[in-house]
């Protein structure tokens, strides 16, 4: 029996193992990349490690190329939509969990299946929306339509998250003289921070990777984001890769910076959020 636990702890050792380097494979690929030349890059057979290592691709990208431009505008646009986001979903969440009222479980799926549409089969429909109300090429449309883009799922884990917080908080609190607002703000949100940051971090990343929506409802490049700006490298007359090996890594840095310091956040909110509800 000793021996059986030792060998299936091994194999789960060696699993997580090969699944953290197929994980971690493609950055560590593109970090290599983004050390070559033009010339080492196009070269057959394909070499593993840099020749002659260089780190000219960095200072071309970061100066010569409008791409800090690209991630003010990402970091405009990411943060403003998180932070809807989460206002949004905590509030909806939190009156689906605690209060009556006709048709809430209807709502709730249908919040979810609203959701479950791909985003081309609805993007010609904001397409005619965003010309005809000027939102049309303009960061305001994209920080109204990125807050969206997580919304189902950050409202059903806060969903979770609130129907475990204790009734008797919220009635001291209103025995105390606070409103429902005020109970919300004072009372909920403190001790559901752990479940706030987690709908953060997935409302940010999945903002600041979006692509279609951005491909299509902007046109001026001073307006373009990260994710667009990294297509600029692909040309008609070749693909810089070392170039977008440099602004990937570049770009990876935020969402992997957010992760590294509020990671416990989101594994504890999702955990939680999964539980309770």
């Amino acid at each position: 029996m000793k021996k059986m636990k030792l060998i299936l702890k091994c194999l789960k050792i060696i699993a997580l193992v090969v699944v953290l380097l197929i994980a971690v494979f493609p950055l560590v690929w593109m970090l290599i990349t983004s050390f070559k030349t033009t010339g080492e890059l196009l070269e057959i057979p394909v070499t593993i490690w840099p020749k002659n290592f260089t780190l000219a691709a960095y200072p071309e990208v970061w100066i010569n190329k409008p791409f800090m431009i690209y991630i003010l505008n990402s970091l405009k646009i990411t943060v403003c939509a998180t932070l809807i986001g989460m206002c949004v979903s905590s509030l909806a969440a939190y009156g689906f969990a605690k209060c009556r009222f006709p048709f809430k479980k209807p709502l709730m799926l249908f919040v979810l299946v609203a959701q479950m549409f791909p985003s081309s089969s609805v993007i010609i429909a904001l397409f005619d929306l965003y010309k005809f109300y000027g939102l049309y090429d303009t960061h305001l449309g994209l920080i109204f339509l990125y807050s969206t883009i997580s919304l189902a799922f950050s409202i059903w884990m806060m969903y979770g998250y609130f129907k475990g917080v204790p009734k008797e908080l919220e009635e001291a609190a209103i025995i105390d003289g606070c409103g429902a607002l005020k109970a919300f703000l004072m009372v909920i949100v403190p001790i559901s921070r752990p479940g706030i940051a987690a709908v953060g971090v997935y409302a940010f990343m999945c903002a600041w990777n979006e692509y279609m929506y951005a491909l299509v409802l902007t046109t001026t490049e001073s307006k373009y984001v990260i994710s667009l700006g990294l297509s600029r490298f692909i040309t008609e007359f070749g693909t810089y890769w070392n170039e977008m090996g440099a602004a990937s890594i570049i770009a990876t840095l935020p969402t992997l910076l957010l992760f590294l310091l509020l990671g416990k956040n989101l594994i504890t909110g999702l955990t939680a959020g999964s539980v309770k509800g």
